[in-house]
């Protein structure tokens, strides 16, 4: 270690030299210059042009760090740094660093020093805080680390150490194992699945060659006598028959599910009916009828989906009451309720829950003012920050901060350094900050800054119009309607024009490239494709596929905007038999993230109307209903 030590000293050293040095017009290329040589591990030329950077410069804690991260820091020159810079998002990371360094070291009430300092202590940091407590014997900690292990995701090793301090002390047993088993199997995590199973007594473990055999051939697997090794990879067999044929699954389980107890029984069709729901399969209502009340939170959403979907309400309500309460509690089971309440003749708890909801600014709320006799117009007059508000939160040096790192293009930096200024903020001095974003020309953190108010509102700053004339003029070309335009273009990208998703949609309107050729090729331009980026001709790509994929589908929003993310052959996949309501349409989408997405949308567009002065059409009215399929229809466009 001396010879750490004397390297951090020498470079300490040299930082201090640098302090010395006032303000030059070149400190944003000498810092830039700075971050270069660090990440690319260039000490001496990170040295020297950390020497050139002014003291004054307000972005010193970040050469000050990656001064310390260029060797391995000690405890003490963390805390020095976190004393030095209270107010940056940088000392998070290493008040992280040391919560882990005390906790790997069972120094307890270091660690709790700090991780109660963390702003969103993570499941790692929980973990290690929770055993802390057990090792304390403190409060419900136990209780809570044993309903943390009922998961069948992965969790960080900390988790493990917690765990194993739970059997230890009996608060976990061998049936929880068992439950976290067949939840690993549920979720298809077979890693976990193995190693859970390794950990059992050998009487009870998976065969070796057991999940080859439930995949390879299911159905013979589940016909042979359950024992204790094989009964949970029956459960795993059955699902993998469900997946691609659930009427086989239950066909297969009608004629051996009698084998197992009751209770086994019902979570093997409780099995078969979800991945029916999923699948949106006409039989799902009635299969999970033979479940009862014995259904997981995951089983019982999906009940309700597919009960919705077969417009069984009496069975909605039942599967609403028979979540747990705080998924009841969740906005979109709230409405629900409501309508079903309503449909069986309960109009007063209906209109109660209704009222209660609308006040509330999203799609559910939307909705459920919509629902009410006399609809309530909760949307008041927008609030406009002071010149005094916008000078006083501009100067606060965590908005200097975060402004000048986007300056610099370091958006990853700016946009932590924003989050962090943010906390505690009151409602006027968040509207500030979002005023100011869209001055910056940063619109997603505008959007998001004026999303996150709760009593006092600024609609205008929530529900952005960049790029209007662009936006409009294609909208008219297409006979689009410009709100949903808008509305699908905040969703897709918050009007960030150089955007582009991990699977590699760019843009304003995040077109794939291949989809970009394809709209080139229609519109009878080949080589127009390499200007996607651009945002006049992303948006005008945008709304010619978007046209083009709604007049394909039915000439309905709800199926285009669903195609739009998804792909419009899965949008007619998910139409019914039968005419559809567009709301119970969009409540079963099989995938969460086509689900939320059309959502936002469409209630995007009713915000977007009102801001551009549109003719206002109501939500369930954009929602529309949902012809049957047709199941001969095909479709040459692409996902997008």
């Amino acid at each position: 270690m001396p010879a750490l030590a004397n390297f951090l000293s020498a470079l300490f050293c040299l930082f201090l030299l640098a302090l010395a040095h006032g303000v030059s017009a070149d400190d944003d290329a000498d810092f830039l210059a700075a971050r270069e040589a660090y990440t690319k591990g260039q000490t001496e030329r990170f040295v020297r042009a950390t020497t050139k950077v002014g003291e004054a410069y307000p972005l010193q804690a970040y050469l000050q760090y990656w001064l310390l991260k260029s060797a391995v820091p000690g405890a003490q020159d963390m805390e020095a740094f976190i004393g030095r810079y209270p107010d940056s998002p940088l000392t998070e990371r290493f008040r992280l660093d040391l919560a882990r360094l005390h906790a790997q070291n069972n120094e307890w009430e270091a660690f709790n020093r700090w991780a109660s300092q963390l702003s969103k202590p993570d499941t790692e940091i929980r973990c290690h805080a929770l055993r802390a407590q057990v090792f304390a014997g403190q409060g419900n900690a136990a209780q809570e680390g044993a309903q943390l292990y009922r998961t069948g995701r992965d969790l960080p090793s900390s988790c493990g150490l917690l765990f194993d301090a739970l059997f230890e002390r009996g608060v976990l047993r061998e049936e929880d194992r068992l439950i976290r088993l067949r939840l690993a199997l549920e979720s298809g995590n077979l890693r976990l699945a193995r190693e859970l199973s390794s950990q059992m007594p050998e009487s009870q473990r998976l065969a070796a060659d057991s999940l080859t055999r439930a995949e390879r051939e299911p159905a013979k697997l589940i016909a042979e006598a359950p024992t204790g090794s094989t009964r949970e990879i029956v459960f795993y067999a059955l699902t993998q028959i469900a997946k691609s044929d659930p009427a086989q699954a239950a066909s297969v389980w009608a004629s051996h599910g009698e084998k197992y107890p009751g209770a086994e029984q019902q979570y093997g069709w409780a099995q078969i009916a979800t991945q029916a729901a999923r699948q949106l399969h006409p039989g799902a209502p009635e299969w999970f009828l033979k479940v009862g009340a014995a259904l997981s939170e995951n089983q019982a959403i999906w009940r309700a989906r597919a009960m919705l979907r077969a417009g069984r309400w009496l069975d909605v309500f039942r599967s609403i009451e028979a979540m747990p309460e705080s998924v009841q509690e969740e906005a979109v089971w709230r409405y629900w309720k409501g309508r079903s309440l309503k449909a069986l003749g309960a109009v007063v708890p209906a209109n109660t829950l209704f009222a209660r909801l609308s006040g509330e600014i999203h799609y559910y709320g939307v909705l459920a003012s919509e629902e009410l006799p006399v609809r309530i117009e909760s949307q008041t007059q927008d609030y406009r920050p002071s010149q005094e508000e916008m000078s006083a939160t501009r100067r606060l040096p965590g908005i200097d901060r975060s402004i000048r790192l986007r300056r610099l293009g370091l958006m990853a930096d700016a946009t932590s350094e924003w989050l962090w200024a943010l906390r505690g903020m009151n409602d006027a001095q968040l509207l500030a900050a979002a005023e100011i974003a869209r001055q910056e020309g940063w619109y997603d953190r505008a959007i998001n800054t004026a999303d996150t108010t709760r009593d006092t509102h600024n609609f205008d700053l929530r529900y952005l119009t960049p790029y209007r004339d662009l936006a409009e003029a294609y909208a008219r070309e297409q006979k689009l309607d410009p709100a949903w335009v808008f509305g699908l273009m905040r969703q897709e990208s918050r009007f960030v024009d150089h955007a582009q998703s991990s699977a590699g949609a760019i843009g304003l309107m995040q077109i794939m490239p291949a989809t970009a050729r394809w709209i080139a090729n229609q519109m009878g331009e080949r080589k127009a494709h390499a200007g996607v980026r651009e945002p006049a001709t992303n948006i005008r790509f945008g709304t010619f596929y978007l046209k083009n994929i709604h007049d394909r589908l039915e000439n309905s929003a709800v199926l285009a905007t669903a195609g739009y993310n998804a792909g419009p052959g899965r949008a007619r996949r998910w139409q019914a038999n039968i005419p559809l309501e567009g709301a119970i349409y969009v409540e079963s989408i099989p995938f969460t993230e086509t689900r939320e997405y059309v959502k936002k949308v469409l209630v995007n567009a009713v915000f977007y109307s009102q801001r551009l002065g549109t003719p206002s059409t109501r939500l369930k009215d954009r929602l529309g209903t949902i012809p049957a399929r047709v199941d001969n229809a095909t479709d040459s466009a692409p996902n997008i």
